[in-house]
């Protein structure tokens, strides 16, 4: 009897440790598995690239121009700076970083025209990530 009552009670404990030891095992597993899908997507991303959502303008002569309180002009001018920057939305860093050249001269060789004054603008900072940032310099056109 006692040698049935060690064993019977042996038996229990290795099923519940064998249970216990499966839980952790399948919760190893889903998180493996969990892990191994996050790492797929971003390599996926990486591979893509990260891309251009959002653009940034910071004028840095605003006071000089006596332009700072003059919120409508300063709108109109960022619009249109915007608009030769547009085209870079959606693509890749990489893609902007290369021909990052192309995006300067488009916007420093455009002449912005809003109501009876004419703007030259010239970028002095640049920043290519998620969100491209440009900070500008504006001077009156001749």
């Amino acid at each position: 009897m006692i040698f049935l009552f060690i064993f019977g009670e042996l038996q229990e404990n290795w099923i519940q440790e064998n249970m216990a030891l499966r839980a952790e095992y399948q919760d190893l597993n889903k998180s493996y598995e969990t892990l191994l899908e996050n790492h797929r997507a971003l390599d996926q991303q990486s591979k893509e690239g990260i891309e251009i959502k959002e653009i940034d303008i910071a004028f840095t002569n605003l006071k000089e121009l006596k332009l700072e309180n003059d919120r409508i002009m300063v709108h109109q001018i960022e619009e249109a700076i915007r608009e030769e920057a547009n085209y870079a939305m959606g693509k890749s860093v990489e893609e902007i970083a290369t021909s990052i050249d192309l995006l300067i001269s488009t916007i420093e060789n455009k002449t912005i025209n809003i109501d009876d004054f004419s703007y030259q603008s010239k970028i002095s900072r640049i920043i290519v990530m998620e969100q491209l940032q440009l900070s500008i310099e504006l001077s009156v056109a001749d």
